[in-house]
């Protein structure tokens, strides 16, 4: 096992490629990262980076498990009994990028899959790690409220408040295939990228806080021959 440097370029790729003609061939390997901090929303990061020799044609099965952590707060007021809604959501998509000698080849099937609200993605766009959908909605009376003594209508001048936080991490791990490889050096990049939802603050423009973070990860690579035109029933 080695410790995974999290800065990664096609620099990088391209210079280590002739030092890794030279390593012997192999039918499985592993890397793995304590901690992965991504930069920025809905932007991939390589996360994991790997080698891997084959030296006949062959297929790749490679098993990536991740530490997968979102945080969502949202908050909503309300007065005289006008409903408000507020929503946040938190996504990390993963997929798996193939190189050869520097250049890119494909990425590792799945590449794409459906969100929490049952909706496809574009294909490259990753397998959803997680994906958190927060709403919450408030229907009050309100605060500091008086009464017209002729025609009784009651009118309430402060808002109530209601706020929801959640935090939570789990690990996740999710199968990729690459297959029909021709012999050679593969470089295996497995990326992630974070996004996240900010809905209707509800009433005096209160935002909402939310964040979806990778904690520590690891990838798992084999050389395999998959058996041709299989097909599984579920």
């Amino acid at each position: 096992m080695n410790k995974i440097v999290v800065v990664f370029s096609m620099l990088l790729l391209c210079a280590g490629a002739a030092f890794a003609q030279s390593q012997p061939s192999a039918k499985a390997t592993f890397a793995y990262d304590e901690l992965v901090v991504l930069p920025g929303h809905n932007t991939w990061m390589p996360i994991l980076t790997q080698e891997i020799k084959m030296a006949q044609s062959k297929d790749l099965f490679i098993d990536a498990s991740l530490q997968c952590g979102i945080v969502t707060d949202t908050t909503v007021k309300s007065t005289n009994g006008v409903l408000f809604t507020d929503e946040a959501r938190g996504t990390v998509r993963v997929r798996v990028a193939i190189y050869k000698d520097g250049g890119f080849v494909g990425y590792a099937q799945p590449d794409t899959g459906v969100c929490a609200n049952n909706l496809p993605k574009p294909q490259g766009d990753g397998v959803i790690f997680c994906d958190r959908i927060q709403t919450l909605m408030a229907k009050f009376s309100g605060l500091n409220c008086t009464a017209d003594l002729t025609t009784g209508v009651v009118t309430c001048a402060d808002p109530e408040e209601l706020q929801l936080i959640l935090k939570t991490l789990n690990a996740n791990s999710f199968n990729f295939v690459a297959a029909d490889l021709d012999q050679g050096v593969y470089t295996i990049v497995v990326e992630a990228k974070t996004n996240v939802v900010i809905g209707d603050p509800g009433i005096n423009g209160i935002p909402n806080k939310t964040n979806a973070f990778i904690g520590a990860g690891s990838v798992a690579i084999e050389s395999v021959r998959m058996i041709k035109g299989e097909q599984v029933e579920f």
